[in-house]
């Protein structure tokens, strides 16, 4: 046997001739092209265990095209095939497999959006069924570089790791290739039925995936890889963590979050630098939407996403956390951090949560621009009322912040304080109410001491509980001061009530607050921190103005004060006897 292993090495060169081989390998590499193939040294033979034929420093090149146009095409440091000794010694070298090592392909597309691997000349005179192609082409430690001058992208795609299946020109290409993109290691998996005629710039049916830790693709339809690059099929399209990917494309989105993930699947229709979802069905925090969905991804610009989505239910504030990334370690925000994408979505939703609020029939927009995130509300159904308003946010620009606008008429606004938790002697009863809120803050490290703004609402019939007038009339016509405890075995009920105030950095400023009973009118401002801290008000209980009544009382005139769980009522009366001095 090692005879027999010396006398086929020596023999090797005589058994096949390496003019021969090259001549073989060039046509199965370039047959739809004019591309040269060339090689330095002298072939090596290896027969053990399989008969090989090997090549160094190999270079295929477009002869048609300068060194800045992308000439070369592919090198490699060492390229072996596969052949057959009895196919040899009868004067055919029956080529098999071709195992690149360490090879380096270069796709350039030019500003005309042409490739350097096209010649559609030789695609005409050229038949498919006469040009050879190797059964399998098996690549180790590859790399890939793209330089695309119409979208100016420059990248690499590093330790490539594979098998491209292509037994003959007229037959289906399957390519199953493993490699670093960014840093990250991608599985790309590619079937189609007419290659030759997809690298010719002609149409044709095409399976691809592109799978990851972060990023799941899969494609099913037809492709056009001419200038326009046409797609259309179904689209799948998956990843853990949206914020992981866009740090992957290069938009800083800080520290990703643990649930962004989503989904989306639909029917694509891509043309150029834009496509078209429809029939889209969405998945993102854990809510299901159904719409369309319009992407461009112009060159050298941002991207855009716009479309109407219908969910079934939806979280707004976790959308927002999509939106608008974290801060960073130290509190500050990244730079940049969504300016890299336009989004302007319709939104529909049976149900809405703004944590601890539940919105029915929802229908709002969404942008995204610049550095700027918007939540426009047009409508909504909140505790038997409708709502409106508008949350916008500013992010990565020189003075961070954002404001809420809220618009409610015929909500229940005493059940809404108490979904809020807001806690003391409040009004309830149905109304409108008008709010308008700013923070220079994040939101996310938002607090109620950084608010400021102002507040308007109005009740059309309603009580305040915990509040018998009657008994703290009488308490307030004595000299001493009492706790408002003592006057809680009832309450106040109103016919109207008028309340306007304004915030700041955690302390509300009542500025007018009138309830009208049907008997008594109740009337306070003053200072309340909802921080902490002692109330500070003043108010007056006097008759009604036009009220039936046969005795006039006067009027009780009196002060507020301390937490509002023990609150303390001081009298103004004996306040006013006080000497001067």
């Amino acid at each position: 046997m090692a005879g027999l292993a010396l006398v086929l090495r020596l023999a090797g060169p005589y058994l096949i001739s390496s003019e021969r081989v090259q001549s073989e390998i060039e046509a199965r590499l370039s047959g739809w092209t004019d591309a040269q193939l060339s090689f330095s040294g002298a072939p090596s033979f290896a027969f053990w265990p399989n008969p090989r034929v090997g090549f160094d420093n190999a270079r295929l090149r477009n002869p048609k095209l300068t060194e800045n146009e992308g000439a070369d095409l592919l090198t490699a440091e060492h390229i072996s095939v596969r052949f057959s000794i009895i196919g040899s010694l009868f004067g055919g070298p029956d080529l098999g497999e071709v195992e690149f090592v360490r090879p380096v392909f270069h796709v350039r597309r030019d500003a005309e959006g042409r490739s350097n691997w096209q010649d559609g000349g030789k695609a005409e005179e050229t038949s498919a069924q006469s040009v050879p192609k190797p059964a399998t082409m098996i690549v180790r430690d590859g790399t890939i570089v793209v330089d695309d001058m119409p979208r100016n992208e420059h990248f690499r795609i590093t330790k490539i790791e594979g098998k491209i299946d292509w037994p003959e020109a007229s037959s289906g290409l399957k390519l199953s290739l493993l490699g670093v993109v960014g840093g990250k290691v991608m599985n790309w998996r590619l079937s189609a039925d007419e290659p030759l005629a997809l690298l010719q710039g002609g149409t044709g049916a095409v399976h691809t995936s592109l799978n990851s830790d972060f990023l799941g693709i899969d494609f099913d339809g037809t492709a056009n890889l001419s200038k326009g690059v046409f797609a259309t099929g179904r689209v799948r399209i998956a990843t853990p963590s949206l914020g992981q990917f866009l740090a992957w494309r290069g938009v800083n989105w800080g520290q990703a979050s643990e649930r962004d993930a989503m989904t989306v699947e639909g029917t694509m229709t891509a043309n150029g630098y834009t496509a078209r979802l429809d029939r889209l069905t969405l998945s993102i925090q854990g809510s299901t939407a159904k719409g369309i969905l319009d992407l461009s991804l112009p060159p050298r610009r941002a991207p855009k996403v716009g479309g109407t989505l219908a969910f079934d239910r939806v979280d707004l504030l976790s959308l927002l956390e999509v939106l608008a990334p974290p801060t960073q370690d130290d509190g500050s925000l990244p730079p940049t951090a969504f300016g890299g994408i336009d989004l302007d979505l319709r939104l529909s939703s049976e149900e809405a949560l703004i944590e601890p609020l539940v919105l029915s029939d929802f229908a709002a927009g969404v942008r995204a621009n610049d550095g700027r995130a918007s939540l426009d509300i047009g409508d909504a159904a909140l505790l038997g009322g409708r709502v409106s308003g508008r949350l916008a946010l500013n992010q990565g620009h020189p003075k961070s912040g954002g404001e809420l606008q809220l618009s409610l008429n015929d909500v229940d606004l005493g059940a809404l304080a108490g979904q809020l938790a807001i806690s003391g002697p409040l009004p309830n009863g149905r109304g409108s109410a008008h709010v308008e809120l700013f923070t220079d803050n994040p939101w996310r490290a938002l607090d109620g001491a950084d608010l400021t703004g102002m507040f308007a609402l109005h009740f059309d019939h309603g009580a305040i509980p915990g509040f018998d007038h009657t008994a703290f009339e009488q308490l307030a016509h004595g000299n001493a001061p009492f706790g408002m405890k003592q006057a809680a075995g009832g309450s106040f009920e109103f016919t109207a009530a008028t309340l306007e105030g304004r915030l700041d950095h955690g302390l509300a400023e009542l500025s007018r607050a009138t309830f009208e009973g049907t008997e008594k009118t109740l009337t306070v401002s003053g200072m309340i921190p909802y921080r902490g801290g002692s109330v500070a008000m003043a108010g007056s209980i006097q008759d009604r103005q036009g009220a039936d009544t046969s005795v006039v009382s006067p009027r009780v005139n009196f002060l507020l004060g301390g937490p509002w769980a023990e609150l303390v009522i001081s009298p103004l009366k004996p306040l006013a006897e006080l000497p001067a001095d």
